[in-house]
C-alpha cells in the first residue's frame, strides 16, 4: 500500500495540482515561492494535524468568487445563490489516491468505494468546508445587516462623513477571519472517474455525486502514520546561551526545543521509560536508583539540620504547624533535563574531553538531529519499547501499514557532502527495523522539499516533482503547478540517457533557477559569468543558472527547458559549413548551418544568409509557455590601422578579439594569446585578421587558457562584450523581468 498521488484544490498557490508521490522517496523541487511549502503544508494539515486552517489557504483567486457568492446571500431574487456545494467546491481540498493490493483488504474495508470495487485504486477526498452552511450564512447576513446599519447610522449624522469608513464584517473573508465556521470532512471518491492531468500537469479533480455523505472518522486513522520535520529547526549556539540557561533550561525554553538532549529526553519517556511496564532489569536500576536517593536524601537532611533549627528559633512554625522536612523527587528523565546531557568526547584518552551539544557545530546539530528524529520517527510507528506495552483492558495498539515522513529542507546548515550523505542514507535509516527492510507489509514514504541541487544530485530523476510558477492572467493571481519529472525522463532512448548523464554530471541548480543560460563552450563559461556580473546588474540581481553544454548537444534539453518553462537563453555559434566541410561564415556565399539548435530548435533555419537577416533575437515560446531564445555570431564592424570591415566571426574568441582590437594588442600569455596579439598587430587589413584569427582557432585551439589570459589583464573591464552576446543578455533581462512582473 502506498500513495500513488494525491491532488491539492484551492489550497494557496495550489489552484489545481497533481503531486505524484514515489514509492520511497520523493522530492520537491523548484525556484522560491514555486509552491514547494504550500504543498508540504497541505500535506501537514490534512494528514497530520487534521485541521488549523485560515482565511489565508484558500487560493487567493477564489475570493473573488466567494463575494460574489456571499453578496448573492443577501439578495432575495433569483440572484440568491444558497447552494453549499457552490461554495464548498472553492474551499480547499486534498484528494489523496491510494495504490491497494489484494492482501492489504482488511485494511482499507471502510474505505471501498462500491460493492463491485476489485482492488487498484481508492480515492479519498478531505476538504474544507462550512459545518452548517445555512446557520454560517444566517450569521454573516446578520453580522453584516447589524454593521452596515451601524455604518449609516454614524455618517448620518455627520456632515462630512468619512470615505471608506467601515465595521466587522467588511467582507466575507473580515467575517470568516474572525468566525472561522469551517471544519475538515472526507468523502469516498469513483476510481472510474480518475481524469488524467491536462498535458500531464493540471489537475482535474472529480466532482462528487449528489448528496454524497461524508464519512464518520478521519480516513486515515490506523491506516496512515505522518511524522514531519519542519524548516525552522532553530539550533542553539553556546555563544547565544545565557549563564542561566548553561545551568538549567527547560525543554520549553526559548531556543532549547530543537535540542537533542530534548529529543532524548521524548525518546526515552516514549520508549525506555523504567516506570513503565518494567522488566526485571528496570526493577533493578529502579532499585540502585532509589538506594542513590535515600542516601541524598539524609545527606540533605543532615546538611540542613542548622537551617532548619535557626528557623525553628523564630517561633515558626509552631507548635501545631506542621514542621519542615527536606526531600528530592528525582525522575529519571531529570537527568537528560539540561543542556549538557548530550556531550561530545572530542579526545583525550582515558582523561575523556566532553562538550556540552551546543559547542557543536550547527550543520553538525542539525545532522545528528535530523537522524535522530528520522530514528525516533520508525520506532514510535513499529512500538518500539515501552511503546509495545499496554495496559489492562487495553486493546493492543495497531501499527499502520503506511507511514509518511515530511521534511523541509534538510541541507539548513549543512556543507555540501553531508547534505548528500543525509540524502542517501534518510531512507535507509527509516527502514532499519527487523519488520520493515522489503517487507511491503508495511511501506515508508519519503518526502522532502528543497532548494538543494546537491541533494538533487544524489536523486533518481524519476524521484524528483517539479513545481513550476504560472504567470498570473489578467487581473488574476500567480499559482503553480507539478510536473513529475519520472514522465520525461522515463525511456531510455539515447537522448534521454544523455540528459540524465548529463545533468547527474553538472550542478541541478537547473531545478531552482529563475531562468538559464546554455553556453557554447568552456570559454563563454568563464567569461559570460563575469560580464553578467560587471555589465549587467538587473540580470546579476536573478538566480540564472549556466550549463555548458555545446552547440552540437544543447537541442537534446529541449524537452527539459520545455517543462521548466522558464526564460531560456542559448548563446551557441553559428557553424557555417560548405559540403560538410566547416568554413568561415561569411554571406552571400550559399553556406549553411551545422548547428542543431538552429537547425531543429529556434528559429529553424539551415541557410546562413537567412540566420544573419534575423533582425532580433530569434525566440520561441515551449510547450509549458517558456520563452526560449537563441544568439549566434553576427556581422560586426571591425577597425584597424590600415582599413574597416564588416566581418562575421566564427566563435566566441575570435567575436572577442575583434570585438576588442586596440584592447588584444596589449595581452600576452599562452601561444594562442600571443599569436592573437601578433595577427592584429601586423597592420594588415580587417578582412585579413578575420582570416587568419579563424585559421589558428581552427588548427591549434587553446580557447580555455585563451580566455583566462583576457581574465587576468587589468584591463577586463574595458573588454567590449560581443554585440551577439550582448543582444542576448539584454534580451533575457527584460524576459525575466516581465516574468517578475506577471507573478507579482
Amino acid at each position: 500500500m502506498h500513495i500513488e498521488f494525491v491532488e491539492i484544490s484551492n489550497y494557496r498557490k495550489l489552484h489545481a495540482t497533481r503531486v505524484d508521490i514515489a514509492e520511497t522517496q520523493t522530492l520537491f523541487v523548484g525556484a522560491n515561492n514555486s509552491g514547494k511549502t504550500s504543498a508540504m503544508l497541505a500535506l501537514r494539515q490534512f494528514l497530520k494535524d487534521k485541521g488549523r486552517f485560515s482565511t489565508r489557504d484558500v487560493t487567493a483567486s477564489n475570493w473573488v468568487t466567494l463575494e460574489k457568492l456571499a453578496a448573492g446571500w443577501s439578495d432575495p431574487g433569483e440572484n440568491a445563490v444558497m447552494d453549499p456545494e457552490a461554495f464548498n467546491t472553492l474551499l480547499p481540498a486534498l484528494d489523496v489516491w491510494i495504490s491497494v493490493e489484494d492482501s492489504e483488504f482488511h485494511h482499507v474495508a471502510h474505505l471501498i468505494p462500491s460493492l463491485d470495487w476489485s482492488g487498484g485504486k481508492i480515492g479519498v477526498r478531505i476538504r474544507l468546508e462550512a459545518q452548517d452552511f445555512a446557520s454560517l450564512v444566517a450569521d454573516f447576513l446578520n453580522a453584516k445587516r447589524n454593521a452596515d446599519l451601524r455604518v449609516a447610522n454614524y455618517k448620518a449624522g455627520k456632515e462630512n462623513p468619512p470615505e471608506g469608513f467601515s465595521l466587522w464584517p467588511k467582507s466575507f473573508q473580515d467575517y470568516l477571519d474572525r468566525r472561522f465556521r469551517l471544519k475538515l470532512r472526507a468523502y469516498l471518491l469513483d476510481p472510474k472517474k480518475v481524469v488524467v492531468p491536462e498535458n500531464d500537469i493540471r489537475a482535474k479533480p472529480q466532482r462528487l455525486v449528489d448528496n454524497c455523505a461524508p464519512l464518520e472518522r478521519h480516513p486515515f486513522s490506523g491506516l496512515i502514520h505522518v511524522r514531519e520535520i519542519a524548516a525552522q529547526r532553530g539550533f542553539a549556539d553556546a555563544s547565544e546561551t545565557s549563564p542561566d540557561e548553561s545551568i538549567n533550561m527547560s525543554p520549553s525554553s526559548s531556543g532549547s526545543r530543537n535540542r537533542l538532549s530534548n529529543q532524548f529526553q521524548d525518546y526515552f519517556r516514549h520508549h525506555l521509560d523504567p516506570n513503565k511496564d518494567p522488566t526485571d532489569e528496570d526493577v533493578s536500576a529502579l532499585g540502585e536508583f532509589h538506594m542513590a536517593q535515600s542516601a541524598f536524601d539524609h545527606r540533605l537532611e543532615a546538611g540542613f539540620q542548622s537551617a532548619r533549627k535557626e528557623l525553628e528559633s523564630l517561633g515558626y512554625p509552631g507548635i501545631s504547624n506542621p514542621k519542615l522536612s527536606i526531600s528530592t523527587n528525582i525522575k529519571p528523565t531529570d537527568g537528560l533535563n539540561h543542556p549538557a546531557a548530550v556531550q561530545y568526547d572530542i579526545g583525550g584518552g582515558s582523561d575523556a574531553i566532553r562538550l556540552p551539544e551546543d559547542y557543536s557545530g550547527l550543520g553538525f546539530q542539525n545532522l545528528i538531529s535530523m537522524v535522530f528524529q528520522l530514528m525516533r520517527f520508525r520506532d514510535d510507528w513499529m512500538r518500539v519499547g515501552k511503546l509495545s506495552a499496554r495496559s489492562e483492558g487495553e486493546a493492543e495498539a495497531v501499527i499502520e501499514p503506511l507511514q509518511i515522513i515530511l521534511v523541509e529542507e534538510p541541507e539548513a546548515h549543512l556543507h555540501a557532502q553531508v547534505q548528500q550523505v543525509f540524502i542517501r542514507k534518510a531512507y535507509d535509516v527509516l527502514r532499519n527495523h527487523e519488520a520493515l527492510g522489503e517487507n511491503a507489509a508495511y511501506r515508508t514514504q519519503f518526502i522532502v522539499s528543497t532548494h538543494s541541487s546537491h541533494i538533487v544530485h544524489e536523486v533518481d530523476f524519476g524521484h524528483l516533482r517539479y513545481f513550476k510558477r504560472l504567470l498570473a492572467k489578467e487581473g488574476g493571481i500567480p499559482t503553480s503547478e507539478v510536473t513529475n519529472l519520472s514522465m520525461l525522463f522515463g525511456t531510455e532512448d539515447a537522448t534521454t540517457q544523455f540528459v540524465q548523464r548529463y545533468l547527474k554530471a553538472t550542478h541541478c541548480d537547473l531545478f531552482f533557477a529563475d531562468g538559464v543560460i546554455l553556453l557554447e563552450g568552456a570559454a563563454e563559461r568563464i567569461l559570460v559569468p563575469h560580464f553578467i556580473r560587471n555589465k549587467y546588474p538587473d540580470l546579476a540581481a536573478r538566480y540564472i543558472s549556466l550549463l555548458e553544454i555545446g552547440g552540437s548537444h544543447a537541442h537534446k534539453l529541449k524537452p527539459l527547458i520545455d517543462v521548466l518553462s522558464i526564460p531560456a537563453l542559448i548563446i551557441t555559434d553559428i557553424d557555417a559549413s560548405q559540403k560538410s566541410k566547416s568554413v568561415r561564415p561569411q554571406p552571400n556565399k550559399g553556406f549553411k548551418t551545422g548547428n542543431m539548435v538552429l537547425k531543429s530548435w529556434v528559429p529553424k533555419k539551415t541557410e546562413i544568409d537567412d540566420l544573419l537577416n534575423e533582425v532580433r533575437v530569434p525566440s520561441h515560446t515551449g510547450k509549458g509557455g517558456g520563452i526560449v531564445g537563441v544568439v549566434y555570431q553576427r556581422p560586426i564592424e571591425v577597425k584597424n590601422a590600415t582599413d574597416a570591415a564588416t566581418v562575421v566571426p566564427s566563435t566566441f574568441e575570435d567575436a572577442l578579439a575583434l570585438s576588442n582590437i586596440e584592447l588584444m594588442v596589449k595581452l600576452h600569455g599562452v601561444t594562442m594569446t600571443n599569436k592573437f596579439a601578433k595577427i592584429i598587430s601586423d597592420g594588415t587589413s580587417a578582412e585579413k585578421i578575420a582570416e587568419k584569427l579563424y585559421k589558428r582557432l581552427h588548427n591549434y585551439p587553446q580557447k580555455a587558457a585563451f580566455v583566462l589570459d583576457v581574465l587576468s589583464t587589468t584591463d577586463f573591464e574595458e573588454f567590449e562584450v560581443p554585440a551577439y552576446i550582448d543582444g542576448g543578455l539584454n534580451w533575457l533581462s527584460e524576459r525575466l523581468a516581465q516574468t517578475a512582473d506577471a507573478q507579482t
